[in-house]
């Protein structure tokens, strides 16, 4: 394991240091629109415009990578991401944050993928749900401690944009020093590159149906969360730094169970795990629905956390266990671009649900989409015909 992890260093590296400051990112600016007075649903559309550029993105990132390579791709969208950052300390205005929030997307989607295709071709299918798992758990630890910089957000502060930018620039450097080349696709090679089209989106689909539902699933979980698990909060009188010290211990909810659901999905069936991560996620957020400002329920929503933040891991582990190495790169950029429209449908519908029926609307939704993701494992599960050769 430890020559694994040596293996991929540099890239988890970098993507703590992106985490850290998109953990908390779109936190501080659902706050930002909140304290001037907008509503949860006008929240919620400039968040879904992130995942739109997230979708625009991972569609076009096979094309960037196979031109500028891995490393230039991510060095190119690192600048743009800084830039777009600093665009938010000018002015708020939810139109302007909604162009900023659509560039933001679209620069993480191909960071995302360079990251992501570059862990799965480090690793074996007997390693891929523990190195993914690790690969996570480092992630939301780094978004964890990067949910301090919310505090900054008091009085409209532009602190935390400066902050978030500083952390985007660095993680530019462990990518870049490194220089570790990609690994070579070998004798599996195709002639021409594999690009990110219709077409592949069709024979993933027909190929693996669970692949595509599951990642809208978990782009609904997470996208919901990042989006609006703050304002939840805020209708819930939550205080600023309630909110801050909230998001930082959920942050460390979303890792708690990545290593151990990983490991297990290494051993037994990932869709069995998925099913037993749903259910039981789908029973809890079913109950906090019902509760009112119970001494239970914070417990109980990091307990939800905890499981929805699996399941993207499980679904693209699951995914890239059936297919060769040189489709590692469209297949990452398919999934997040797939995972993007879950992204943007999740905030729109839970802030619709909001604004009619009250903060625990959140939680009928997200209740909802886990139950779904339940039912679309037994549709689908024996569907997996066609090879993604």
């Amino acid at each position: 394991m430890t020559h694994l992890i040596k293996a991929v260093l540099a890239i988890l590296i970098s993507n703590a240091l992106l985490m850290m400051g998109n953990g908390v990112f779109a936190s501080v600016i659902s706050v930002d629109i909140t304290q001037a007075g907008f509503s949860p649903a006008v929240v919620g559309a400039v968040q879904a415009a992130y995942y739109l550029g997230f979708l625009i993105g991972a569609w076009a990132s096979g094309v960037i990578i196979a031109r500028l390579g891995h490393e230039r791709s991510y060095a190119a969208m690192a600048a743009v991401l800084c830039t777009a950052v600093l665009g938010h300390a000018l002015y708020i205005n939810p139109t302007f944050w909604g162009v900023l929030r659509l560039l933001e997307g679209a620069c993480m989607a191909i960071l995302f993928t360079v990251i992501e295709s570059g862990m799965n071709l480090a690793v074996t299918n007997q390693q891929r749900g523990r190195i993914f798992s690790f690969y996570l758990t480092t992630a939301y630890l780094a978004s964890s401690v990067g949910q301090g910089l919310l505090q900054f957000s008091k009085n409209s502060s532009d602190t935390p944009y400066l902050l978030i930018t500083c952390l985007f620039s660095l993680s530019l450097l462990p990518m870049m020093i490194t220089g570790r080349p990609v690994k070579s696709y070998g004798d599996q090679a195709p002639k021409e590159k594999p690009i990110l089209n219709l077409d592949s989106l069709k024979k993933l689909y027909q190929a693996l149906p669970l692949a595509v539902w599951g990642a809208i699933g978990a782009g609904c979980l997470n996208g919901s969360f990042y989006s609006m698990m703050a304002v939840y909060l805020k209708q819930r009188h939550y205080q600023l730094d309630e909110i801050a010290h909230f998001m930082g211990g959920a942050m460390i909810a979303a890792f708690a169970l990545q290593w151990p659901v990983g490991k297990l999905s290494d051993h037994f069936s990932r869709i069995r795990i998925l099913r037993v991560v749903v259910l039981l996620g789908g029973t809890l957020t079913a109950i906090i629905s019902f509760l009112s400002q119970s001494i239970w329920q914070e417990g109980l929503i990091f307990i939800y956390i905890s499981l929805s933040f699996t399941v993207y891991g499980l679904v693209v582990s699951y995914a890239n266990d059936h297919i060769p190495d040189y489709l590692r790169t469209t297949i990452s950029a398919a999934m997040l671009l797939i995972f993007s429209i879950g992204g943007i449908v999740g905030p729109i519908i839970v802030s619709t649900a909001m604004t009619h029926m009250g903060a625990h609307g959140y939680f009928v939704i997200i209740s909802a989409v886990m139950f779904s993701i339940l039912g679309i494992t037994y549709c689908w599960a024996q569907k997996q015909k066609v090879s993604m050769h």
